[in-house]
């Protein structure tokens, strides 16, 4: 099954003949000339996007529009967080620096002949502004390592700003999906560096859940076909519960349902020791979202809410995934949430649903 993202990727990444209008493929050169074996890499924060756009542009409604796409708010958290962080600057102040950051937007139209317009041309070929002065639906194009090892840089280009700015409205999901996957592949890589290969045993062995378990993560509480994990950082605190449970019909996928059964297994089981009456459950001030998906390929539900502890003392976001087999009888949950008082959510978050995306549950194909 090819997901919606994997559509978008497809969809943007032309194949080599087209690409050949813009840049040589495969390539052993950076844009810049230099030998890819030779270049610097790739460095800034996750989540953080440099965008290189003429400041008249960026004033107009095509830089309202770009910051609509990517300062987005992100669903889900319990404070006003945008999904990424834009750092805008001119074309003709991009050094080197500035090159070697790990996600680019760069952004122009055809019919901007400013000074920073016509310097904004140049990271083009004479062949590739031919293409998009010919035709008016090409408007995108992404190029991995351009200027760094590890970079990811995309282009949006238009003949005007009015035919950009249609392409971009049109495409407003797909172009936030880029850089979420770009950012989730780079979290996977590194997930896989240290994995508490202990844990992930157990999982299997007990519950015949197959995931990536990274390094720092202990084994919190375990019952029959229950687990929880935590991760103790010097700030936030993440948690990964999961658990196993008969799966009758499908009224259980009901967004009620869910909650009800969610907070019973949180105050059974997401306790504290030391006071029976402190429990997890599930804050009521912001609305769940609930989204049809696929997890590795099974149907799945998606959960994103605010958890609380029943004193009120704490807080914050959760997501989890809900799936079932109908021909073993098992459904199965497995959420994750952060407690980060005060402190930013949303890279956190990009972190433990990473280590979720990973779960593979044991031949679960549920169909909506």
């Amino acid at each position: 099954m090819v997901s919606r993202i994997s559509k978008y990727f497809l969809q943007l990444s032309f194949v080599c003949v087209t690409t050949m209008l813009f840049f040589a493929c495969e390539s052993d050169k950076s844009e810049d000339g230099s030998s890819k074996t030779f270049q610097q890499k790739a460095r800034g924060e996750t989540g953080e996007v440099i965008l290189v756009m003429d400041s008249a542009q960026w004033g107009t409604g095509l830089g309202e529009e770009i910051r609509d796409i990517f300062r987005a708010d992100v669903t889900g958290l319990p404070q006003a967080e945008p999904m990424f962080d834009i750092k805008r600057v001119d074309p003709s102040l991009l050094n080197n620096v500035l090159k070697a950051t790990k996600n680019m937007i760069v952004v122009t139209t055809l019919n901007n002949n400013s000074r920073e317009g016509k310097t904004l041309k140049r990271f083009f070929t004479e062949n590739s502004l031919k293409q998009i002065q010919e035709n008016p639906d090409l408007f995108s194009f992404n190029k991995s390592d351009v200027y760094a090892n590890g970079q990811e840089v995309l282009y949006l280009f238009g003949r005007n700003e009015e035919e950009l700015l249609k392409n971009l409205r049109a495409n407003k999901e797909s172009l936030q999906n880029y850089f979420n996957e770009v950012e989730r592949k780079r979290l996977l890589a590194d997930l896989k560096k240290s994995p508490e290969r202990g844990i992930m045993t157990y999982l299997m062995d007990t519950m015949n859940i197959d995931m990536i378990i990274p390094f720092g993560f202990d084994v919190a509480e375990k019952e029959d076909d229950f687990v929880w994990l935590r991760q103790l950082g010097n700030k936030e605190e993440n948690n990964i519960w999961m658990v196993k449970m008969p799966y009758t019909n499908q009224s259980v996928f009901n967004l009620d349902s869910i909650v009800s059964f969610r907070n019973a297994l949180a105050k059974e089981y997401i306790t504290d020791k030391d006071i029976d009456s402190l429990f997890l459950t599930t804050q009521q001030e912001l609305p769940i979202e609930k989204t049809v998906t696929t997890l590795n390929g099974n149907y799945a539900v998606q959960l994103k809410g605010l958890w609380k502890y029943s004193d009120n003392s704490r807080g914050g976001a959760f997501i989890g995934y809900l799936t079932a087999n109908e021909d073993t009888g098992e459904l199965f949950y497995v959420e994750a949430y952060l407690d980060n008082p005060g402190e930013s959510k949303r890279e956190p978050m990009r972190y433990l649903k990473t280590i979720l995306k990973t779960i593979d549950f044991p031949d679960t194909q549920l169909e909506n």
